[in-house]
């Protein structure tokens, strides 16, 4: 079984997002500001890189740019053939 390219990234960034957020609290509990940094860092990294993925497949299934599909033109249907 293959997963989709674009949840396979956003787990991506929500995994990166994880373990900058665990990092961050090992660094406070043993009081290492360094380590608390790097890990507040790469959480923010991750969720920055989640909504980069999430905004780009929603971007793909978007009609964004071209013209309106919902739009209808009514036009009368001659029904004998005349225009």
């Amino acid at each position: 079984m293959t997963r989709d390219k674009d949840k396979s990234d956003q787990d991506d960034a929500r995994t990166r997002q994880a373990k900058g957020s665990i990092q961050e609290a090992i660094g406070k509990i043993i009081g290492n500001a360094a380590i608390e940094q790097r890990g507040s860092r790469e959480s923010e990294a991750g969720a920055r890189q989640a909504k980069a993925d999430e905004a780009s497949k929603a971007g793909k299934g978007s009609k964004a740019g071209t013209p309106k599909a919902d739009k209808q033109i009514d036009t009368p249907i001659d029904r004998a053939g005349k225009d």
